[in-house]
């Protein structure tokens, strides 16, 4: 039995969101895996001053893992410390006192770590684009799922809107390029934020497509939550996004805004005027690739192979 400690401290940190979707997932099958005896630290209720940049107050009595939720380590010995690199955000999109506060942790999570788990091959690429010294042989390519949630729906009848998922306020996001989309096949934008799984799975299914037309993404949740309910989506062809949509993904060329836009409009138009129930069947069986059960079980390898090799 693999003893593993969890820093749940994304959850004092975010309601929601995708690292919380992703640690959510990973702790529901690790509280019922009799291979690993789990231990988790939550904070909820900590009184400590900027607890998310301290060391945990937690002290380890035996030999383990111990796997954060958001670039903490556990600098104890006989303790190995796993990190999750789910994007390289903050060295593109942020300045000035956040980001230097932000690399600070990353750096020290990394430096510190005996694994660390990317969620894509790009994200693996851009975190040795910035950290060349993390060695290779400790990075991990383990991929995110996708919940049974995201299904068809056989009594919802299309809308034909489209869809945009994610904080419109961020500009690498680019809401303003669906926006553009929306005025020039003249459709109707709604967006999509701190929804509950059903709610956001009808819109998927009432929706025309999903227009995702984001700059930079680590992984990108919302295509694979798209294509398993059914929906289309089009997207920009950069980043990680080439790698989750699949090879009969609909993309657009990364370029300016406004090309994006007249190419997505395009797709859209041919949406219109065309069957769907090709794309849509693409859609679903490229969604099939990911699961949190697969998540999971490449996870649960990681630690297997750290702490064996430590002979812990």
């Amino acid at each position: 039995m693999i003893p593993v400690i969890a820093d749940n401290i994304i959850f004092a940190l975010q309601r929601t969101g995708g690292i919380s979707v992703v640690w959510n997932e990973l702790l529901q099958r690790a509280r019922v895996d009799q291979d690993l005896a789990l231990k988790e630290l939550n904070y909820t209720d900590t009184k400590r001053f900027m607890e998310r940049y301290r060391v945990p107050a937690y002290k380890a009595t035996t030999p383990a893992i111990f796997h954060s939720s958001y670039f903490r380590i556990l600098p104890q010995p006989d303790v190995l410390n796993v990190t999750t690199v789910h994007d390289l955000t903050y060295h593109f999109y942020r300045h000035d006192l956040p980001k230097a506060v932000h690399l600070w942790e990353e750096q020290r999570a990394l430096r510190h770590s005996e694994a660390v788990i990317c969620i894509s091959e790009n994200t693996k690429r851009d975190l040795l684009r910035f950290y060349p010294w993390v060695p290779d042989e400790r990075i991990y390519v383990v991929y995110n799922g996708v919940s049974k949630a995201f299904r068809p729906l056989p009594n919802v009848q299309k809308k034909g809107y489209l869809l945009f998922i994610g904080n419109s306020a961020v500009s690498y996001k680019r809401f303003d390029v669906a926006q553009e989309v929306a005025r020039l096949t003249g459709l109707e934008l709604k967006t999509a934020s701190n929804v509950s799984r059903e709610q956001l799975n009808t819109m998927y299914n009432e929706a025309l497509c999903l227009l995702y037309p984001s700059d930079y993404e680590g992984f990108g949740l919302p295509i694979l939550e798209a294509q398993k309910a059914g929906c289309p989506v089009i997207a920009q062809n950069h980043s990680s996004i080439p790698e989750v949509i699949g090879a009969q993904g609909l993309m657009v060329a990364h370029d300016t805004p406004q090309r994006m836009a007249a190419e997505m409009a395009e797709l859209v138009k041919q949406l219109l005027s065309r069957p769907t129930g090709t794309i849509i069947q693409n859609g679903i069986e490229n969604a099939k690739r990911f699961s949190w059960d697969i998540t999971y079980a490449q996870t649960k390898q990681v630690y297997e192979n750290i702490y064996h090799n430590h002979h812990l």
